[in-house]
């Protein structure tokens, strides 16, 4: 009980903490003087970083058998960086492109962590786990943002350190993992041979570059509807607090129903949000819309995690954060620099319109799942 108690709290303040940097660094880009095709090229690089350290954490916490460890160093990074790019106000692209890079790798890398830590410490109770943790950013959302309307961007230096010391000391009080064996280089690289694993990780591939476009495009959206930094943290909470249900109710969902018929449910919906958030005329009916989330993110993150598990139970980090640094680093990398150009040349609604019909193209996979593999 006490151990479920420390694992909530970790949850809770890791993802408040999460919240105080990302939710803003578009608006902080842009606030800095950054255009529409700068901030594409910063936020791509910040892909690629995550992309190469979500695998090197993956292969590093199997190869010493603790996750815990890594979560500190990771946490350490997240930290120093994120400070370090709210105090540089001053439009400097190269310093800010490593910066930022630096410590928007490092929330893919805690994000990835924290899921596969909790999964293998109590896959029941994962979903409350990461419930709690939607909560977090939930509160977190808003009140950066009018932190940062009151005290401006040093606002959020100061209240991510002070959340940090409790983050800090409730990890350290946090079990470890146990693992039944040592993981090396070789062991990892078979994943590369499974078929029905590079088949799932393409899907959510995919289904990733259309949900990526909700981080960018939308956040795009909304400013040019004049939406402030209040107004977004807002969103950001409305989308976070309706990730809430399906997480507490995941486990007897998925007695009923299998992850690929979840998963299956929820590419549907989110063609269907991004058909809504092209139509939205304000950034109130964004908010509104972004209450789909409830059938949306969650599903398809919750169904990786089961799938991908059963797909490869030996490799407990390697396997899971290989796939979440493809499909969720890949898709930041590539969807960013698609979006920038299509808005360029169509406007916001328009992109938003052909992302939510991209949808088409991971459902129709996860349909001929069979077929192709011949299962």
């Amino acid at each position: 009980m006490q151990q479920n108690k420390i694992r909530y709290g970790l949850n809770f303040m890791l993802f408040i903490c999460i919240a105080f940097f990302n939710t803003q660094l578009i608006p902080f880009l842009k606030d800095v003087g950054y255009d529409a095709s700068q901030r594409g090229i910063i936020l791509a690089v910040n892909a690629l970083f995550s992309i190469g350290l979500q695998v090197l954490f993956g292969f590093l916490c199997d190869r010493y058998k603790t996750m815990k460890k890594f979560f500190y160093v990771a946490y350490a990074f997240f930290l120093i960086f994120g400070v370090l790019m709210f105090m540089w106000t001053k439009e400097q692209f190269f310093l800010h492109l490593f910066i930022t890079s630096m410590m928007a790798s490092m929330v893919k890398v805690l994000t990835a962590l924290i899921e596969t830590w909790m999964l293998y410490l109590d896959q029941s109770e994962y979903g409350k786990y990461r419930a709690i943790g939607a909560l977090g950013l939930c509160l977190g959302s808003p009140i950066i943002g009018m932190v940062i309307d009151k005290f401006s961007y040093i606002g959020v230096v100061f209240a991510c350190v002070a959340a940090s010391i409790l983050t800090i000391l409730l990890a350290f009080k946090c079990a470890e993992v146990e693992y039944n064996e040592q993981i090396d280089f070789k062991k990892m690289l078979q994943l590369f041979k499974n078929k029905k694993y590079l088949y799932m990780v393409l899907i959510y591939f995919l289904i990733y570059m259309v949900g990526t476009a909700d981080q960018y495009v939308v956040i795009d959206k909304m400013m040019k509807l004049k939406a402030g930094a209040t107004l977004i943290g807002i969103k950001w909470a409305v989308q976070s607090f309706m990730e809430i249900p399906f997480f507490l109710y995941a486990a007897k969902l998925l007695k009923k129903y299998s992850p690929y018929v979840l998963l299956g449910m929820g590419i549907i919906m989110y063609g269907i949000k991004f058909i809504l958030y092209g139509m939205s005329p304000s950034p109130l009916w964004v908010i509104v819309t972004t209450s789909l989330q409830i059938v949306t993110l969650p599903v398809i993150a919750y169904t990786s995690k089961i799938i991908f598990d059963e797909l490869c139970p030996n490799l407990k980090a390697s396997s899971q954060m290989l796939a979440m640094a493809i499909f969720i680093g890949g898709s930041a990398f590539i969807t960013p620099l698609i979006t920038s150009n299509l808005a360029r040349f169509f406007g916001y609604d328009i992109t938003l319109y052909i992302c939510g019909v991209f949808a088409v193209f991971p459902l129709l996979l996860l349909l001929l799942k069979k077929r192709v593999l011949h299962e």
